[in-house]
């Protein structure tokens, strides 16, 4: 299993571009589910979230370019992984919201606990 861990890594540059896009699809999709469900589709609050969605594609450009620019994979690798993260606990919020049963601890930690 330590093998394992100690190999995942980016060994490629269309990883750093890919899981984060990945997320990002998953991220629209179970949010657009979500508005669906609970009769909560405006398009209005659709164009802000993928705006934002945008926003965070940029910044993995700008990885990408600090990356060649100045010969350095940590720009890219911090970006992605912050995007990464980010991504993933709104995951797991849209999931809860959806009714997926979710740990009181993780849920206390994404603020979900709350009624909006």
């Amino acid at each position: 299993m330590e093998e394992i861990i100690q190999n995942i890594q980016f060994t490629n540059i269309w990883w750093a571009i890919l899981a984060p896009i990945c997320l990002i699809i998953l991220d629209v999709l179970t949010g657009l589910t979500n508005a669906w469900r609970n009769n909560d589709f405006k398009s209005a609050k659709m164009r802000e979230g993928l705006s934002k969605k945008f926003g965070e594609l940029v910044y993995i450009l700008i990885g990408i370019l600090a990356k060649f620019a100045l010969s350095t994979d940590i720009i890219l690798y911090f970006t992605v992984g912050y995007i990464c993260l980010m991504e993933i606990s709104s995951l797991a919020e849209n999931c809860d919201k959806l009714g997926v049963k979710m740990p009181n601890k993780l849920k206390e930690k994404l603020n979900n606990s709350k009624e909006e």
